[in-house]
């Protein structure tokens, strides 16, 4: 029997061990106080454990390591910082809303953690309830948000949170939560919904001083341009009117200066990373336009990081292990197997020339009065083929659906390469958050109306068509990188991948677009119309579809993308991807599965 001792010491290495596993950082320390939890740097700070505690309050124990686990893993502390300004209750009510966000979505990946924190919450109320003080807006805020967010009751009678809040945010009660849950897995939207929501009920002190990390200079911007929209409607009614009359040249003119008109890709088509097809070209875009090109890029994977790290990210890649794996491999090697029976040879019998048929040599001999027999070798017609997948890189798909994206696209690619068709892999985002460099021209430049896209396009290639998988492989790591997904403009991206299929040569071209849900770039939504994006990627896909040259396949995960292309399918569930992707193949190669 374990000593009182031993129990304590294997306790904190199991409780050690899951936080290092669910933080997903070979450099995170776990280390024990007496009181305070907290992170600090690459330190995750623990309350210190002790035999009655164990016993006592051993689901609390591990609540509180998980909580800080999925923070580490979770949080950004420079986006947060961001947001952060000299009024103590806002940001009180920041703090305990992104501590929410953080434990939902953990509790929606792991149902172990999610039990868990249920419990500590609960324990945490009742002695809530205890408290005769009646200001727990703050609390309330934190655990209603909890209950909105997941579906899980946990108040209860206990105490009238959610009356209080309700009786605070009164007829916004239902948007408030419904923004939030929307934008769930993007800290930066969730936290300007709550900024805005406090703006509204006064409770963010506008007249607070601001320091150097209050508010981004481009959220103060952010807010007045809102300002603008709102006291200007009429005006931005008639001039967009007056855009959707003109031409697409005429839009270009005026929204784009000397300096921005000079393209980038005019005269690099040459080479795949430099060429960047101009949007303004497209058929029945007349009215999307581009506000400055000059930052976007296109770029290998392996450019975005060092080797070192590429290789760190791959092996992280591998070691994820997933339920479907062994699924998908065998329905590969189904695809594979019929893949190639398809490209095989066959004979046609009973011909009256050709290759003598020898297996009817024995008839003959028995029978002089048989005549003999012939055979020719037909060959089955089969176009040469390229596959290219084009998957979401926007922020919305990071964790379980772009680990998931990774690891499929990477079995696709090596299944596809067995039966000699060619295969790409590539991926859409921006460069950065709030538009970056095209922002800030656009800012310089006196923030021209109705500007078009604005933000900086990153386009990325994780495996060209003519590379070999074993040199591509570990470019699929990138994807599991911090900070390399963003928002996403699907129009422009969908064109780019369908101008490089056109480039090939081979006969046959399929595009297997991966994402999970509209067009969304908040730098360029808030100073143009709502569906600017959504209405361009519908032309795009009209005109793909239309030309018939390229065939177009979309999978969306937890969205309907049905709604946009004609040939789509949706899965609920991301552990689906693989087998629908590479059942969609197999429709499309007129396979039976």
């Amino acid at each position: 029997m374990l000593k009182n001792n031993d129990v304590v010491d294997d306790f904190k290495k199991t409780i050690s061990a899951t936080i290092k596993s669910i933080g997903k950082n070979e450099k995170l320390e776990v280390n024990y106080i007496k009181e305070n939890p907290s992170i600090n740097g690459n330190t995750i700070n623990l309350t210190e454990p002790n035999i009655d505690s164990i016993k006592k309050n051993l689901t609390y124990l591990r609540a509180e390591a998980d909580s800080l686990a999925l923070e580490f893993r979770l949080h950004s502390k420079e986006i947060h910082q961001n947001f952060i300004n000299n009024d103590e209750l806002s940001n009180q009510i920041i703090n305990a809303l992104e501590q929410t966000r953080i434990e939902v979505i953990g509790s929606k990946e792991f149902k172990g953690i999610g039990k868990n924190i249920k419990i500590k919450h609960m324990e945490d109320l009742n002695k809530l309830s205890q408290n005769k003080s009646t200001d727990h807006l703050i609390e309330a805020f934190r655990y209603v948000a909890y209950e909105e967010l997941t579906d899980e009751k946990i108040i209860k009678d206990r105490i009238n949170l959610k009356k209080l809040l309700k009786n605070k945010l009164q007829d916004n009660y239902n948007i408030f939560f419904n923004e939030l849950k929307k934008n769930i897995n993007n800290q930066e939207k969730f936290t300007s919904t709550i900024l805005e929501k406090l703006k509204e009920l006064g409770l963010l002190n506008d007249n607070s001083g601001s320091s150097q990390n209050d508010v981004t200079e481009e959220n103060e911007i952010d807010n007045n341009e809102q300002k603008n929209e709102d006291s200007n409607e009429k005006n931005d009614k008639e001039e967009q009117a007056n855009i959707e009359m003109q031409s697409s040249e005429t839009n270009i003119e005026q929204s784009v200066s000397t300096e921005e008109n000079n393209e980038m890709g005019d005269d690099s088509s040459n080479t795949e990373l430099d060429y960047f097809p101009n949007i303004e070209t497209i058929k029945n875009l007349d009215v999307y336009k581009v506000y400055n090109k000059n930052f976007d890029e296109i770029i290998n994977a392996e450019d975005l990081c060092d080797h070192k790290e590429l290789e760190k990210l791959r092996r992280n890649l591998d070691q994820q292990v997933f339920t479907f794996h062994s699924l998908i491999v065998k329905i590969a090697n189904r695809l594979q197997r019929k893949l190639l029976s398809q490209q095989n040879r066959h004979w046609d019998f009973n011909m009256e020339e050709g290759f003598l048929d020898t297996s009817r040599l024995a008839k003959i001999i028995a029978n002089p009065n048989n005549k003999l027999s012939y055979k020719v070798e037909k060959e089955i017609e089969f176009k040469d083929t390229i596959v290219s997948l084009l998957i979401d890189n926007s922020g919305s798909m990071r964790g379980r659906p772009i680990t998931v994206a990774a690891l499929c696209s990477d079995i696709l690619a090596k299944t596809l390469e067995r039966c000699l068709i060619k295969s790409e892999i590539l991926g859409f985002t921006t460069k950065a958050w709030k538009g970056g460099k095209s922002r800030e021209k656009w800012i310089k430049n006196g923030k021209p109306s109705n500007p078009g896209r604005l933000n900086d396009l990153r386009h990325i290639i994780y495996k060209s068509a003519d590379a070999p998988w074993r040199r591509s492989k570990k470019n699929l790591g990138l994807l599991l990188k911090e900070g390399i997904l963003k928002e996403n403009v699907d129009g422009e991206a969908l064109f780019w991948a369908y101008n490089r299929l056109l480039l090939r040569q081979e006969k046959r071209k399929i595009l297997v677009v991966i994402s999970d849900g509209a067009p969304v770039d908040d730098s360029t939504l808030s100073v143009n119309p709502g569906n600017y994006l959504e209405k361009n990627l519908r032309d795009v896909i009209n005109n793909v579809e239309k030309n018939k040259n390229v065939e177009l396949i979309a999978i969306g995960i937890g969205h309907d993308v049905s709604r946009y292309y004609s040939k789509a399918v949706t899965i609920m569930d991301v552990d689906q991807l693989g087998e629908v992707l590479l059942n969609q193949l197999s429709s499309t190669f007129n396979l039976k599965n």
